[in-house]
């Protein structure tokens, strides 16, 4: 990736033409050291409210819950590297994670998810404003495929070097995340230029010839220090990787893991005067990141056992007398139908998932992503610490893929054909069935994939003969959302009130390049709300707000739509107290909303237009906070969400007999937490947490659900969630800070997790670091992560099996920061 400085001047005239032409005159306020802070902040300590509640430069948004603020402090002495390990400490935070960097689009199993409170239906947001697209597919195509996630991976976002602080809210929390923030809010706010000009260059190198590159630069210029500046770049790459195996504890290389990975980041803010403000934001991200699809079973991973299972999932399944047995359901269809019975899954075929071995060690299958983001607000008045403003923003995200790999030869992947002739090719050879060993293998040799564990050059002549390396993307999808944001705030006597509106038009485009294919999806949304935060006195809040969305229908590129025009409305009250001993109680009931999908509308078994519905339900919060003696923070939170419609696929009777059909359901859903952080003395702090999690699903009446159904025969990780997560969450934080020296400790135990989809019931992670300032100006620093070589996996797939996702081993890096 080049940044020059023409591109990026280009890119800032780019925007200040916008506001130009939008008429948009220039303001805002100084940098947060000279906000004015809301007058109920606690005396003495700018950094929490009345109740206990950290203050960010956007929590006045924020009506009281369980919310956790990740500093800027924090992200560089701990040295995560990315976004998703800087809030895996957060008790109630869960992460599904399929081992590797990339990941294929469309897919959640192959994809980086995140739940909070065992919920996916999860906001991640860039300085308060959202970055999904409602037309995206990356995910899936509709919510039958068990995810209920926006689609967006959060290490994808933003590079986390230009990240000042993080914010997590779990559950609803306010009005301006939206009525489908269910499950919570993952807040990401920008760093910005303060009055002191200066650099940093931070390089580490480690494990697996992983290196990573960071310079920056911020400050102000001008006489009044008025214009302040950020321009962040970044680089990480990595070969491939290593994993221990679940169920051996061996090391295995992850082949096709290697990434590449780059980001260039700009913010501009222009003081005008103590309340006006002018904004301007650039994010590029860019990476090509390879696609190993799933982690070996080293169990298996030989050449006998990859003869047994390339034959059975490619060929077919042989019977007593060595002859292929024929598919009973097979009508004819030679092109798209297998005539002979393969076995494509893990319980009749162990370690089947160990063929897309091919992928990574002989295709070298990939994914690419390129997202460009520009943000333009205008700050044009503030009282207290709230906002007026008007935005302009702007999304192009763009994500290639090509995922190759050939079992058998002539095998284009678009079809079963060459499978079947390859079975032609085997009944011809041994018409009376192969029952000599030996033979046999000759035979697999010749006609099948060999063991990618074996010779490179007979893998690199296979390759060669199905057609080389991946090269050209098969699949593009190109992303795009543009919209504008008005908000009004205004402190009339004991209430602060908000009022705010945002219109978005986004498009997803596909394009398949096998196929020669392109589709178009559109939909405009206009999602509005007032939110009044009482402050009935200096104790006690009540925040009473409401909240509209207007979505219009899913329509293609030749303007047919798909379906779908849901407007609404939702209330919701949330409520502080601070109590006499400086305790402080809160409670939230908040009406939530999730729209469909473009698939939703067209995914019902009968292939008629279906009749799943928006999905509906209510989320209460309670909880309670106390400070002791100003060392320990005590916080407990409970949540309930009771969704009337939500969405999940059950093994139902049909015409055609049981089978899993998508269907509106019931689902309860309850979350506990608990965290307790203590300040030992100047130096030591420790903090432990803990959190359970469980889900109930119900199919409403009317349906008559398969006796026999369970997580074997399940595709959707939503009704088998209690199996498919661990239900308790157990950390561990120590830190130790003496001036030059400061170090960390992370231990995450998961517990309750099921050996259906685990290769264990239990783990334990833990990660560490060590900082030592040689200089004022240059410190030096190790960061460990997985330290005691853990095996675990944090995802499960029911066709490839526990351990098909097993996460990186330990890996270590040791690096150097320098300021300048």
């Amino acid at each position: 990736m080049k940044v020059t400085s023409k591109r990026i001047s280009a890119a800032l005239l780019a925007c200040v033409a916008l506001t130009t032409f939008s008429g948009v005159q220039a303001a805002f306020d100084e940098h947060l050291d000279n906000y004015q802070l809301d007058t109920k902040v606690v005396k003495g300590d700018r950094s929490k409210d009345q109740f206990g509640n950290t203050v960010t430069e956007q929590s006045y948004y924020r009506t009281g819950g369980d919310v956790k603020v990740i500093t800027r402090d924090e992200i560089e002495k701990r040295h995560y590297a990315d976004l998703t390990e800087a809030i895996k400490r957060i008790p109630g935070i869960t992460f599904h994670n399929p081992g590797y960097r990339g990941g294929e689009y469309g897919f959640q199993f192959f994809n980086n998810g995140i739940s909070i409170n065992g919920d996916t239906r999860v906001i991640i947001m860039v300085d308060g404003r959202r970055v999904d697209n409602s037309t995206s597919t990356r995910i899936a195509s509709s919510s039958e495929s068990g995810s209920k996630s926006t689609g967006v991976n959060l290490d994808q976002v933003i590079n986390i070097n230009a990240v000042d602080k993080i914010e997590v809210i779990k559950g609803p929390g306010a009005s301006v995340y939206g009525s489908d923030a269910t499950g919570g809010v993952i807040n990401i706010i920008t760093r910005k230029g303060n009055a002191i000009n200066q650099g940093t260059v931070d390089v580490s190198t480690g494990t697996w010839g992983k290196h990573n590159y960071d310079i920056a630069y911020s400050g102000s210029v001008g006489n009044d220090n008025s214009l302040h500046y950020y321009v962040g770049l970044h680089r990480v790459m990595s070969g491939d990787t290593k994993y221990r195996d679940g169920y051996t504890g061996g090391i295995g290389i992850l082949g096709g893991s290697r990434f590449d990975e780059r980001s260039a980041n700009v913010r501009l803010d222009k003081d005008f005067s103590d309340t006006e403000r002018l904004t301007v934001s650039i994010n590029h991200q860019q990476g090509k990141d390879g696609y190993p699809i799933t982690t070996p079973n080293q169990k298996y991973w030989n050449q006998k056992d990859w003869n047994r299972i390339i034959f059975k999932a490619a060929v077919g399944e042989r019977d007593e007398d060595g002859k292929l047995v024929l598919n009973e359901e097979y009508s004819g269809d030679y092109e798209y139908e297998n005539k002979y019975k393969v076995v494509q899954n893990e319980k009749g075929n162990p370690a089947y998932h160990n063929l897309f071995a091919l992928d990574g060690f002989g295709y070298n299958s990939y994914s690419k992503y390129k997202n460009n983001d520009v943000d333009v607000k205008y700050t044009f008045d503030r009282q207290s610490d709230m906002e007026s403003f008007v935005r302009f923003y702007h999304q192009s995200h763009q994500y290639l893929s090509s995922d190759k790999y050939a079992w058998v030869l002539h095998d284009d992947g678009m079809s079963n054909k060459a499978f079947n002739l390859t079975g032609d090719q085997f009944t011809k050879d041994f018409p009376d069935g192969a029952k000599d060993g030996a033979l046999l293998d000759a035979w697999i040799e010749k006609n099948l994939a060999p063991f990618p564990g074996g010779s490179k050059a007979a893998l690199e002549e296979w390759v060669a003969k199905t057609g080389g390396k991946a090269q050209d993307p098969r699949h593009y999808y190109d992303e795009r959302k543009r919209g504008i944001q008005l908000q009004l705030a205004r402190s009339i006597g004991k209430h602060d009130i908000i009022m705010n509106v945002s219109y978005d038009k986004d498009q997803n485009d596909y394009v398949d390049q096998v196929r020669k294919r392109k589709t178009s999806v559109k939909r405009n949304s206009l999602y509005g709300y007032v939110q009044d935060k009482i402050h009935v006195n200096d104790n006690f809040d009540v925040t009473p707000a409401v909240r509209f969305a207007k979505y219009s229908d899913y329509t293609t590129e030749t303007g047919k739509s798909l379906g779908g025009d849901p407007h609404v409305v939702t209330p919701s009250l949330n409520l502080q107290y601070q109590l006499h001993d400086g305790s402080t109680v809160y409670a939230g009931w908040t009406k939530v909303l999730r729209p469909l999908r473009s698939g939703d509308y067209v995914s019902a078994y009968d292939g008629t237009k279906t009749n799943l519905k928006d999905e509906k339900g209510n989320v209460y919060t309670v909880g309670y906070q106390k400070i002791f003696n100003k060392k320990t923070t005590v916080g407990v939170n409970y949540s309930l969400t009771d969704m009337t419609n939500a969405i999940a696929s059950f093994e139902i009777r049909t015409p055609r007999g049981f089978e899993s059909v998508p269907v509106n359901a019931n689902q309860k859903k309850t979350s506990f937490n608990l965290t307790v952080d203590h300040k030992l003395n100047k130096n030591w702090t420790v903090g432990v947490a803990y959190s359970h999690l469980k889900d109930r699903w119900s199919a409403k009446p009317g349906y008559v659900v398969n006796p026999a159904w369970d997580y074997n025969n399940s595709g959707d990780i939503n009704t088998g969630i209690n199996k498919l997560r661990p239900a308790n969450h157990y950390t561990l934080n120590v830190n130790y800070d003496a001036g030059k020296v400061s170090s960390g400790l992370l231990v995450n135990y998961y517990t309750g997790s099921n050996i259906e989809a685990f290769t264990s019931k239990r783990f334990v992670v833990v990660d560490w670091n060590l900082n030592y300032e040689v200089t004022k100006d240059l410190t030096t620093y190790v960061a460990v992560t997985n330290l005691t070589n853990e095996a675990y996996e944090t995802t499960s797939y029911g066709n490839y099996g526990p351990g098909s996702s097993a996460m990186p081993a330990r890996q270590a890096m040791i690096g150097a920061k320098y300021k300048f």
